[in-house]
């Protein structure tokens, strides 16, 4: 069962909800960043970590930083500091590539979370958080590179699109004292998905509707997958894609939203 403790970490995250309608905010990275953007929309980004909890999911051993991953943060603005040496997941990518996971701190001390996904025709994603290195994002964000070439930030796409519970749809929610959506990260060393949850008060529970799970305790925002050459926003997706640790916990008896289990 995911652990109630989430709820605890997460609360503080009620204010990300405004995310998922897209309003404005000041940007998401320093002026200067070489980072290719949208024009006309700004944003406040996906579903965040936890904001208590940070990256403490993020598995991997503590082995001194891979190339890849070091020129993909400095690209974004983020200094990497030798002194410190970062938790790192290789995880095998498309047609045999490596793909990496990386973050420098388990924990909400963390200063940089990101984890790239290998693709098809020379391209790749990357999905990161910056914490203060000293570049910072407003909530998770969502980059497309093609052959090695400029990072394209395309979260303003991804929200664009829609698909998972806008402000008005997560109040309901928040005024029964569940916590705001955030992402949880613990299975991206195995498959290429992070799932937007909410948790319930685990005093209280919800009132169960079309978006709850796990006997209540959940509120469903959304898969976000990574297709093999771009992200894509599923309500629903198979088993095989999002596993169950703990076959008798509530949310994997009671989950709608993963077909096939």
């Amino acid at each position: 069962m995911l652990a109630s403790i989430y709820f605890l970490l997460a609360c503080s995250a009620e204010t990300m909800e405004v995310a998922y309608a897209a309003t404005a905010s000041k940007g998401h990275l320093s002026k200067g960043s070489p980072v290719a953007s949208r024009p006309l929309h700004v944003d406040n980004g996906l579903p965040a970590l936890p904001s208590a909890a940070g990256s403490a999911d993020s598995k991997g051993a503590y082995v001194p930083m891979p190339a890849d991953a070091r020129e993909i943060l400095t690209r974004l603005n983020c200094k990497v500091e030798d002194a410190i040496t970062p938790k790192v997941a290789r995880i095998s990518g498309n047609d045999g590539a490596s793909d990496f996971m990386v973050t420098d701190r388990r924990g909400s001390g963390y200063r940089y979370w990101i984890r790239s996904f290998t693709g098809s025709g020379g391209t790749t994603g990357y999905l990161a958080q910056l914490n203060g290195c000293p570049a910072r994002t407003i909530g998770m964000r969502a980059y497309i590179a093609k052959d090695d070439g400029a990072l394209e930030d395309i979260t303003s796409e991804i929200l664009d699109r829609g698909g998972f519970p806008d402000e008005a749809a997560m109040k309901k929610y928040v005024d029964q004292e569940a916590s705001g959506l955030f992402a949880l990260i613990g299975q991206l060393d195995r498959v290429p998905v992070v799932r937007w949850i909410a948790e319930a008060d685990p005093d209280r529970g919800l009132r169960t509707d079309k978006r709850t799970f796990g006997r209540g305790n959940y509120v469903h925002g959304g898969f976000l997958l990574w297709t093999g050459d771009k992200f894509e926003v599923r309500q629903k997706v198979p088993a095989a894609v999002w596993l169950c640790d703990n076959p008798k916990a509530p949310e994997c008896i009671d989950d709608p939203f993963v077909e096939g289990r």
